[in-house]
């Protein structure tokens, strides 16, 4: 049978048109001739999640982001619908949470299994979690230091005002004289002792004979009762007298007196004037010492463990940073952690996703969810439970805290020798 030109022109329309939409499919990562599954995961926000983006699990792709869509419930919410090939299992109570992928802040979904024996049917629901990016991490650090540092600059500004009106010119010259006058002052007090002293001295003899002539003016004064009695009742007759002048004037300027005086130490002994404040604030130095403390914590981490924070695919920087202390105990309130993961949706702390670890806690700060567990004064014991919880978290760290306050793991460790 033979084919008519236009027959075979249309055989090949047909097949090039199939040809192109299978490559087309294929290079968004859509085998047409492969079996997928489908998943949805709701999320509060995406963070720079596309559709195409990759799903991983330990670093190889199982998947890629089919869709993204706002719930049709209007609460904002978005559910994100990827597909992964139908071989994959995925066991419930798994974790799909969004990570960077690479320096340029590409996000991808990194799977997280738990040990469930049932796996997720295709068209599943996941939970889903956010990883909580650089920029929220030094929000942080940072929120509390910057709010401390705009009342540290308040106050400065006020101190140097006051400082300003009081050191003027004429304050200044008054000062110095007054300065002055005290240092002669103590110095005529010196020459004044020292006189005294030559006198006792010299005059030990006259001194002894002064005594003696107390004790006969006491005796004097026993043989003679009769005649004090009379002067002091004389006396009281006079004082009669005194009480007959009018004196309240006097009284009450003194009690004027005594008013302004405790209006001024109420002011000084108060946080309302600027004087108070600056008395009265030990804030000041404990805000001052923690910014240093935090800005010095985060820095040093930031330069020492830049993997924490970025996860490079195509650089190395080709050092780690290792701290070593074999310290059994302490006795500086210094406490040691591990933390596990940190997520923007709360997961339950005896969900399946912490199964095998015990005591694990759960740190709210800034909208974000963090997960520590252990306790322990000595770091070589927390150094063998972070080995071991490394197996399960493999991005967990090691944490410290100085009274219930988070301090850098290096200031702790130094703190203790």
């Amino acid at each position: 049978m033979k084919l008519s030109k236009y027959t075979k022109l249309g055989l090949l329309i047909i097949i090039s048109t199939t040809i192109f939409i299978w490559g087309l499919s294929y290079l968004k990562g859509n085998d047409i001739f492969k079996q997928n599954n489908a998943y949805h995961i709701v999320y509060e926000r995406v963070d720079g999640l596309v559709e195409s983006s990759k799903v991983t699990m330990n670093g190889y792709q199982i998947g890629q982001v089919k869709s993204i869509n706002f719930a049709p419930d209007n609460s904002g919410k978005l559910i994100v619908t990827f597909i992964a090939d139908a071989t994959f299992r995925i066991p419930l109570n798994s974790v799909a949470q969004i990570v960077s992928s690479d320096i340029m802040g590409t996000r991808s979904i990194k799977m997280i299994f738990s040990n469930e024996d049932e796996v997720y049917l295709a068209y599943d629901t996941i939970p889903g979690a956010v990883e909580t990016d650089l920029k929220e991490q030094v929000s942080l650090q940072i929120l509390p230091i910057k709010n401390k540092a705009e009342q540290l600059l308040g106050t400065i500004d006020s101190a140097i005002t006051v400082l300003t009106i009081i050191f003027n010119e004429d304050a200044q010259q008054n000062l110095s004289t007054s300065f002055a006058n005290i240092n002669q002052t103590i110095e005529n007090i010196e020459k004044t002792t020292a006189d005294i002293q030559s006198i006792v001295s010299s005059e030990k003899g006259s001194i002894k004979n002064i005594i003696t002539n107390i004790e006969e003016i006491t005796l004097t004064f026993n043989n003679n009762s009769k005649a004090l009695e009379t002067t002091i009742q004389n006396l009281a007759s006079f004082s009669d007298t005194l009480a007959q002048f009018s004196i309240s004037p006097i009284l009450a300027n003194i009690s004027l007196a005594s008013e302004q005086i405790l209006i001024i130490l109420q002011k000084l002994n108060s946080e309302e004037s600027t004087a108070g404040l600056l008395l009265n604030d030990d804030e000041l130095y404990k805000s001052i010492n923690d910014l240093s403390d935090n800005l010095s914590f985060l820095i040093t981490d930031i330069q020492a463990n830049p993997k924490r924070y970025l996860q490079f695919s195509a650089m190395d920087f080709g050092k780690e940073y290792y701290i070593n202390a074999n310290t059994e105990g302490n006795s500086k309130n210094i406490i040691f952690k591990v933390h596990l993961i940190s997520a923007e949706n709360q997961i339950p702390t005896n969900s399946k996703y912490f199964e095998g670890i015990e005591g694990v806690e759960e740190f709210v700060a800034s909208g974000a969810y963090s997960y520590l567990v252990g306790a322990s004064a000595s770091y070589s014991e927390i150094v063998v439970l972070h080995d071991e919880i490394k197996k399960k978290f493999p991005e967990s760290t090691i944490v410290s805290f100085k009274n219930g306050r988070l301090i850098k793991l290096e200031k702790a460790l130094k703190s203790l020798h």
